[in-house]
């Protein structure tokens, strides 16, 4: 019966680990996707004078700031709370982060996914308003801007659906370890 005891936890433990093995490569993932949306992000795009282009090249851009400094926000509690710094330094001084820090950034999250899909929404309205034009300078100044979310947009969904995902597991660790 002791040794019972005993291997449960060391089982919770082991799978705790593993959890967050799995969360660190995730994270690894997620700041190689916030350092492209950094890149892309250093200068915004040019305005096309085209209503429905520009809202959509706007809509995007202003999604993928907000991601990146999301992103940054959310590695750093996600460190405070397994305990090590970025490079992996085990560091027992740092405070864990609380629920309601965390739910604090899930709301942010949150709102920040309707944001995409409004993006979203405008892209088919962008596209047919650049077919119209005729003007080959004019296109140009198009082409650039839709390029910027052609490359933006895939990594900011994909970073969108990682820190939904993270949020939402930092919160039930957050809560089980509240509840010890």
């Amino acid at each position: 019966m002791k040794k019972l005891l005993w291997i449960i936890p060391a089982l919770f433990l082991l799978m705790g680990n593993v959890a967050n093995a799995q969360t660190k490569e995730e994270m690894e993932a997620s700041q190689a996707r916030y350092e492209k949306l950094v890149k892309l992000c250093k200068k915004e795009p040019k305005k096309t004078n085209i209503p429905e282009v520009d809202t959509y090249v706007t809509s995007v851009y202003t999604s993928a700031v907000a991601a990146a400094a999301t992103t940054e926000q959310l590695q750093g509690l996600y460190y405070r709370q397994i305990g090590e710094s970025k490079d992996g330094v085990t560091d027992v001084t740092v405070k864990k982060p609380t629920l309601e820090e965390l739910t604090s950034l899930s709301a942010t999250i949150a709102a920040q996914a309707v944001s995409i899909t409004g993006a979203a929404k405008s892209a088919e309205a962008a596209v047919q308003a650049s077919k119209g034009e005729k003007n080959p300078m004019k296109a140009a100044k198009i082409a650039a801007a839709l390029a910027f979310t052609k490359d933006a947009y895939p990594i900011l969904v994909e970073e969108s659906a990682l820190q939904t995902k993270a949020i939402a597991e930092m919160i039930e660790t957050a809560k089980t370890s509240d509840n010890l």
